[in-house]
């Protein structure tokens, strides 16, 4: 399978919730449970699954290049580059032992 036939095998599994979702809604208002607490309930989980599947449906259609993607203004001035880092001064070997034990030593 390519990535071109992946893709829209995912529209179509989102283009179906959407459709899913839109039946939702009409069905509550045709067998009338308008706003109590049922109706209310299918309002609010078909509204849920309509967005989140219609954000996944423009996030495909972006990652496809089906809609343009905006481009920044390009600065009219590089940015400098910066410094490199300094490498820190080797530290002198101390004479003393070093000791691993706790309690051992000074």
């Amino acid at each position: 399978m390519t990535k071109t036939q992946g893709a829209l095998g995912l529209v179509g599994i989102c283009l179906l919730i959407l459709v899913l979702s839109a039946a939702g809604l009409a069905s509550d208002f045709v067998t009338g449970l308008g706003l109590d607490l049922d109706g209310l309930l299918l309002i609010l989980v078909s509204l849920l699954m309509g967005l989140l599947f219609l954000i996944a449906l423009f996030m495909i259609a972006k990652e496809q290049g089906w809609i343009p993607q905006r481009h920044k203004q390009a600065a009219a001035a590089p940015a400098p580059k910066p410094a490199a880092p300094r490498a820190a001064p080797p530290k002198a070997p101390s004479e003393e032992p070093v000791s691993v034990r706790p309690g051992e030593g000074k």
